[in-house]
Parts: C-alpha cells; structure tokens; sequence
C-alpha cells in the first residue's frame, strides 16, 4: 500500500513469508489496510516488480499460521482446481507435515490458478470476484470476532457457508458439501464459530466492500473448480447460510 501510494506509485518486491501471502497476496497486484475493522477497505492495484518464495520459511511457521494458509489454499481448489482438491484430498499427510515436493506443488497450482483470473480481470470487474469464495461470510465473521481468529481460518469458515448455500441451491451434491467440510476439517479450519448470531453476521457483511447496487455479489459453486458470481442471494438465503456456521 505504502509503494502505491508514495509518489503515486514506486516500484516494490514481495517476499511473502506464510503459506497465506505465497498463495494468495503476493499474486495479483491488490494493496490495502483495514479500516474500521474492515478488511482492506482503503487500499489500490499494484503489481510488484518480482516476487520472491521461499519454500524453506514455511517449515518456522506457528502451526496456527499453516493452517490460515490452507484456508486461501483450499478455496483456491474449489474455485477453479478440482485435481487441486483432489490432491489435498488425497494427499493429507504430505501436505499437513509441509513435505517441500508436496508444498512446491500446491504453492504452484495456487499461484497459476490466481494468475490465469488476474489476467483475466486485473482490476475485478468481473471473473476475478471468485477469488472472494467463501470471503462475504469469512471477511462478517472476522470483523464481529473483533479479529480473534486469523483470515484463513475466517475464510474456511465462510466456504462452508458458500458451500451449504450452493447446495442448498442445487448447485453441489450433499455428499460434495460434506466432502468440501471433511477436507477443511482435516487441514484444522474451523466450520463454525461461536459467541456470534446469524443476524450479526449478516449485518456485517453488508457492509463489506463487495456490496455492488446494493446487493451483495457471493460466490458459489456449480461444482468443484467451478465457481461463479450470484448477485441474487437473498437475506433470507444470508440468515440460513450464517446459522449453519453459527454454534
């Protein structure tokens, strides 16, 4: 944020340190800081010069931290990488104990997989809005937790909202949703959170910068790797889905 604000625009590196940012940040040219405790509601796109990853930070990672990463991990697969998913699915303990052959090949799909929307749409006027699966109810959750869990965990959250929500529209089976819950399960993302209502959670989210018209554009999923834009989620919809993660 501060290298594309300073001067309008200086040139910058990423060196991005945790699972989360390889994955995720350090692809795609968004910069920002939260406000309000809002997620990155004051921010720009700026693409970096170079970014630069090393596989071996991974391994001094809190196991904490590991686990926020496979949220942006995981959301990555079910948008647009169903073998993605099938690997993480098939390959839990390579991937758990953070094998440098298993993490290269997940880090590579992620960043490809992000790359190829960016291009698409670098500015998020369309296609690049899948990259918020599972963020409309993940970004509600984060801020009514006053920010006690980490974004990927809040991320893994809301997929299984998404998820129910896009089976409850006939979108996915019930056994895909209950396969999407036992691989986030699996990998130590919460499914639910507590202390929080249905209707705090939606309130939230309204004000999240996602909002266009009025209306809220959630992601859903036709199937795994198969993700799209819906604008026509209703309020009654949001309560449901939100009750689902609220225990």
């Amino acid at each position: 944020f501060a290298a594309a604000t300073y001067l309008r625009g200086i040139d910058f590196i990423q060196v991005p340190t945790t699972l989360l940012s390889q994955v995720d940040s350090s692809v795609g040219g968004k910069t920002g800081v939260d406000f309000q405790q809002y997620k990155n509601m004051v921010g720009a796109f700026h693409q970096p010069r170079l970014v630069y990853m090393n596989m071996s930070v991974l391994r001094t990672l809190p196991e904490e931290q590991f686990v926020s990463g496979m949220g942006e991990v995981i959301k990555t697969a079910l948008i647009r990488d169903a073998e993605l998913f099938r690997y993480l699915d098939e390959n839990r303990v390579l991937v758990k104990a953070r094998n440098p052959e298993a993490m290269i090949r997940v880090i590579r799909a992620c960043c490809e997989v992000k790359a190829a929307v960016v291009e698409e749409d670098p500015t998020e006027k369309g296609i690049r809005g899948i990259l918020n699966y599972g963020h409309t109810l993940g970004h509600a959750v984060e801020k009514c937790s006053g920010l006690a869990l980490l974004h990927g965990q809040c991320v893994g959250i809301g997929m299984i909202g998404a998820s129910w929500l896009s089976m409850r529209r006939g979108g996915i089976s019930e056994e895909t949703y209950r396969k999407i819950c036992e691989v986030c399960l699996s990998y130590g993302l919460p499914d639910s959170v507590s202390g929080l209502s249905p209707e705090e959670i939606v309130q939230a989210s309204k004000s999240d910068k996602k909002m266009e018209g009025g209306k809220i554009k959630f992601i859903l999923l036709h199937q795994i790797g198969d993700a799209f834009i819906d604008k026509n989620v209703s309020d009654r919809e949001l309560l449901d889905a939100a009750a689902v993660l609220c225990r």
